[in-house]
């Protein structure tokens, strides 16, 4: 079987239950070994749900929604039910996304605290926690109307596509085996869910045990055998001339085969050189033979690395007159620059612009090294957007990112946005 629940405890709710038999069967004819671990206790906090397979793991803040849900990362989430009737989300505590940032920092902290529990040192040096991904997934599924504005911090996915995520989904910093894997949900002091099978709709009937032929044991009979002395049985000495015979056999048989290999390799013929005449040898012209010229293989091409970042910053602006959103898209890092990829939204009523340049864009590495954007680069140099429009442009730093670098921090300073600039961290791909 694919897919493994353990439980802190067996949650109290039924509808929490019914969502994890569900999961559960979406991944039940999968290939990979999925663990749900659900309703477990790390460190003081209570977390709903964590699903880890062997490339990545997954911390999971689940909610039963039957209507739109309209939420962000800060101030309460709401469902508006079909009659209208609004129903806050955790009221009077913190909503699903600090929820669920709160999952992640106490699980994958305790997780790599404890690693060498179930890791060798080596392999606790390159399996890393922090790189579990965080999602809010609502169930059964995610209204198509509803408003949820979330950074790149965390994910948003309804129950129905949670599977399909799940199998693509991965963590960089996570690389296990079966036997570790395994280990988790024990450290966690969770337990295995008995009735999975059950659960995911694939009891296995065991095959009923057929009539046996032989006549039945009598009581009396039963109890005379099972008094009887049980007798070991001794292996017998092998006898000398028979060891003696069987050493004799292998001994001749690897001098044979020594003489095969001494007499096929030719040495034979310098040992014992072969009679001939008085004749003068005859004279041999050694050939020569070309062999074809090989080209030389063209230089291999360094092929850039490309960050994936899709992280939208979301602010309101005087300079557009209304909400206006700065995505941070890519960054492709190649070995003599640094592109990034920009694209501008204005929700606004006034044309709002986004310029590439030095003095508005700022690039840090972790090492505090300064990356300079190239204004004379930039595609466009100043991105522009009306009222309702979205455009797309890039800026390059013209060197290649610092071999100690890891990461990057990237601020804007000016338009669009005003006030405190707003930071974009990065990792650097190809780092471990």
């Amino acid at each position: 079987m694919s897919v493994q629940i353990w439980l802190g405890e067996i949650p109290e709710h039924s509808q929490e239950r019914e969502a994890i038999v569900d999961l559960a069967r979406g991944l039940a004819r999968l290939d990979d070994l999925y663990l749900i671990v659900a309703n477990f206790t790390v460190s003081g906090q209570a977390v709903d749900l964590a699903i880890f397979k062997r490339n990545a793991g997954f911390v999971i803040e689940l909610k039963q929604c039957d209507g739109k849900v309209v939420g962000g990362v800060n101030g309460k989430w709401e469902v508006i039910g079909a009659n209208d009737q609004v129903h806050t989300i955790n009221p009077n505590r913190r909503n699903p996304y600090n929820q669920v940032i709160s999952y992640f920092y106490r699980l994958s902290n305790f997780l790599n605290q404890n690693r060498r529990k179930f890791l060798s040192a080596h392999r606790a040096r390159e399996i890393d926690f922090r790189t579990c991904k965080r999602l809010v997934v609502i169930a059964p599924y995610l209204h198509p109307d509803s408003e949820i504005v979330l950074d790149w911090k965390v994910d948003l996915k309804g129950l129905d596509e949670l599977p399909t995520y799940l199998v693509t989904a991965t963590s960089s910093g996570i690389d296990l085996t079966e036997e570790e894997l395994l280990a988790i949900p024990q450290l966690l002091r969770c337990e295995p869910w008995h009735d999975i099978n059950l659960l995911v709709g694939e009891e296995v009937e065991e095959p009923a045990a057929e009539p046996s032929e032989e006549e039945p044991i009598v009581e009396e009979e039963r109890s005379a055998i099972a008094e009887q002395p049980v007798v070991e049985e001794v292996p017998l000495p092998i006898p000398f001339w028979r060891r003696w015979f069987f050493r004799a056999g292998i001994g001749l048989a690897a001098l044979l085969l020594l003489v095969g290999i001494f007499w096929g390799s030719g040495v034979w013929r310098t040992v014992w050189p072969t009679p001939t005449s008085n004749a003068p040898p005859p004279t041999v012209t050694p050939t020569l033979i070309v062999l074809p010229t090989i080209p030389p293989l063209p230089p291999a091409t360094a092929v850039p690395l490309i960050e994936a970042v899709e992280q939208p910053v979301r602010r309101e602006s005087a300079f557009a007159g209304g909400w206006v959103t700065v995505v941070l898209r890519t960054v492709e890092f190649s070995p003599d620059q640094i592109t990034l990829r920009w694209a501008l939204v204005n929700e606004g009523t006034r044309p709002v612009s986004f310029p590439l340049i030095d003095e508005n864009i700022t690039i840090k590495d972790n090492v505090d090294n300064l990356y300079q954007v190239d204004e004379a680069l930039s595609e466009p140099r100043v991105l522009l957007a009306e009222p309702g429009e979205r455009v797309e442009g890039s800026c390059v730093v013209p060197r290649a990112v610092s071999p100690d670098a890891l990461t990057l921090r990237i601020w804007i300073h000016g338009e669009p946005f005003e006030g405190k600039p707003p930071v974009w961290p990065v990792n650097v791909t190809g780092r471990d």
